[in-house]
């Protein structure tokens, strides 16, 4: 499902409210303590998107937060937090609840040769999914001016719990419980406005137990990937094709050959920005006789910037969700608007509009409408922020 927090981060990020701080900086020490806190509210006409269901009001808190301090030589710590928590009327959906939190260390081990360890915990839940999940990635990067060498060591403990969305049904009895381990090397090419680079991901996610049906899920992966990034003359490009291989333990379900991609671009001249995004994605679930979702993501944006004080931007969203091995799909399409303005000292505030549709076998949607204010105050601890190098603060590989 797309999720329902819209432009509003998309409009506010156009006036520098979005606290993503730690995207890009120099080798010196960093130094980064900010913050924000926001609250929306508004009215959602089906807050399930689902036949015969009612409307209700919602308020959504939101927390960011991003520490980061030192230096590779002596060694760099950080901590970023993302929280958003939306209630609605208890009697039409039930709270979702989105959180990332990411601890993070990193060292030079020598000349050029860094390492860097993060462990992060994810919860996404909502009145349709639950899933609960801890990762620990440990990557080394020998990094010079002219091509960069990592490699990723990755394990993680999964919990993962689905409605069938279908037929209405509840959630499993228990949680889908898997282990995921995960090494991935690969190699970067720098030229002056960006890289070219592949890698190789070599995966196995180890069920604990078999599912309701007692089948077994458990299954090796293997995904080849090469990707790209430019940047030039106010165009930022990137992108990357995966062929993915998925093979069982056992004849339960047919092994998967997918390729897929994630393909984006932003343009900025004086006051417009102009984004296009397309993916196609595999993510794990526990439908009944699926083991993996294949996603298709196409979404484009513009953004206008009145002036220091005001911008206002336009989104358009289509999604379609294939369950492997089932006739089984789920298509959304959304678009809105939403206006920010800055009131000064930190204070910005936001309000929006959108409409969606969502198909699925034999069954189409009543359109739905959602409308929202909101407010959000920008918090800075004492330091200036400065930004920081992706290979120190980025939780994820460029190669992924």
């Amino acid at each position: 499902m797309i999720r329902r927090a819209l432009v509003a981060a998309v409009v506010a990020s156009q006036l520098g409210v979005s606290p993503s701080l730690a995207q890009s900086a120099p080798a010196e020490t960093v130094s980064v303590n900010a913050g924000s806190i926001g609250l929306r509210t508004g009215y959602d006409s089906n807050p399930t998107d689902t036949l015969g269901a009612r409307g209700s009001v919602f308020a959504t808190q939101t927390i960011n937060y991003d520490y980061l301090r030192g230096s590779l030589q002596d060694g760099i710590i950080g901590l970023n937090v993302k929280i958003a928590d939306t209630q609605y009327d208890p009697n039409v959906a039930a709270p979702a609840t989105n959180a990332i939190i990411a601890a993070t260390g990193a060292i030079e081990l020598a000349p050029k040769l860094n390492l860097r360890t993060t462990l992060t915990t994810t919860v996404d839940d909502n009145w349709a999914r639950r899933s609960h999940g801890v990762q620990l990635r440990n990557r080394v990067e020998y990094d010079t001016a002219d091509f960069r060498f990592f490699a990723n060591v990755d394990a993680g403990l999964n919990a993962l719990n689905e409605r069938n969305i279908f037929t209405l049904g509840g959630f499993l009895p228990a949680d889908e419980n898997f282990a995921t381990r995960t090494f991935l090397p690969g190699f970067a090419y720098k030229f002056a406005s960006g890289e070219i680079g592949t890698s190789i991901a070599l995966s196995r996610v180890s069920y604990l137990a078999t599912d309701l049906f007692g089948l077994d899920r458990s299954q090796n992966r293997l995904q080849p990937n090469a990707f790209f990034s430019v940047k030039t003359n106010g165009v930022e490009v990137e992108g990357s094709v995966s062929p993915f291989y998925a093979r069982y333990d056992t004849t339960d379900f047919e092994d998967v050959k997918q390729l897929l991609y994630t393909a984006k671009a932003k343009y900025q001249k004086d006051s417009w920005t102009f984004g296009v995004a397309s993916s196609r994605t595999v993510q794990d679930t526990t439908l009944s006789f699926a083991s993996l979702d294949l996603g298709l993501s196409h979404e484009a944006s513009v953004s206008y910037k009145f002036d220091d004080k005001n911008a206002v931007s336009l989104l358009a969203r289509y999604r379609r969700d294939d369950y492997l091995g089932t006739d089984l799909w789920s298509t959304t399409f959304l678009t809105g608007v939403d206006f920010a303005h800055d009131f000064g000292g930190g204070y910005i505030g936001t309000a929006g509009a959108s409409v969606r549709q969502v198909r699925r076998p034999d069954e189409i949607q009543p359109w739905a409408l959602n409308v929202q204010v909101g407010f959000q105050k920008k918090l800075e601890f004492g330091d200036v922020a400065k930004p920081a190098a992706d290979k120190v603060a980025d939780a994820k590989p460029k190669a992924l």
